[in-house]
């Protein structure tokens, strides 16, 4: 099914958005990090909408498709439910039932460039190096979101929760294995956690736990 409204794209930060004008837990039926297929004035690509709370979620848009679109004005807009991003997915050896590994332990990585936090822990993930888990994910320094964190995770098998899971200063204990969206001064900071031990050269402090999302482990 396509949902079609009409919406102006916004700037908030570096990033572009638009925002869906209804309920999307009550129209789509559905929670969490939702994949779509997106079409906008003969641009058609893949995302993840992303949850606000209360059923509000944004459409995130590269730089490139707003500059092809190239309109201030409100625009038709179309999405469609789909099982799963294929930007990456689609040619993996992969599966949740062949995982790249069995994570029953995980090897510390230092990785000496900045804005790499999500490939490192993908890297501890799987066993894999860095530069390896750079070159699948497509993501250079700063560019790994939470959507092309899960991506590459399903790429390599990886089994996770569905959804984030948002601390809002309650008190919550973190599963076995998860990565942990870690508030900082200006951005936030990814990082591994695993029985009990914090896989950075940081000092992560629980108060500062933004969100995390749960790894399935053995």
């Amino acid at each position: 099914m396509k949902y079609t409204f009409e919406e102006k794209i916004f700037k908030s930060g570096n990033r572009y958005f638009i925002k869906i004008p209804f309920n999307v837990w009550e129209e789509c039926d559905q929670k969490g990090l939702i994949p779509v297929k997106v079409f906008i004035k003969g641009c058609t690509f893949e995302c993840r909408l992303i949850p606000k709370g209360e059923g509000i979620y944004y459409i995130p848009i590269k730089k490139n498709i707003v500059n092809q679109i190239n309109c201030d004005d409100e625009i038709s807009i179309s999405f469609k439910l789909i099982s799963g991003l294929t930007r990456i997915n689609h040619d993996s050896p992969y599966s949740k039932e062949n995982p790249i590994r069995k994570i029953d332990n995980i090897q510390s990585i230092v990785y000496t460039k900045d804005g790499y936090c999500g490939q490192i822990c993908i890297a501890m993930l799987t066993g894999l190096s860095v530069d390896e888990v750079v070159g699948i994910m497509q993501a250079r320094a700063w560019q790994c979101s939470f959507s092309k964190l899960l991506e590459t995770l399903d790429y390599f098998g990886i089994i996770h929760d569905d959804k984030i899971t948002y601390t809002k200063r309650k008190e919550f204990v973190l599963p076995k294995c998860c990565i942990v969206n870690v508030k900082e001064e200006q951005m936030s900071h990814l990082v591994l956690y695993y029985k009990g031990h914090y896989y950075d050269t940081k000092d992560i402090g629980f108060d500062n736990i933004i969100s995390y999302l749960g790894i399935r482990v053995d």
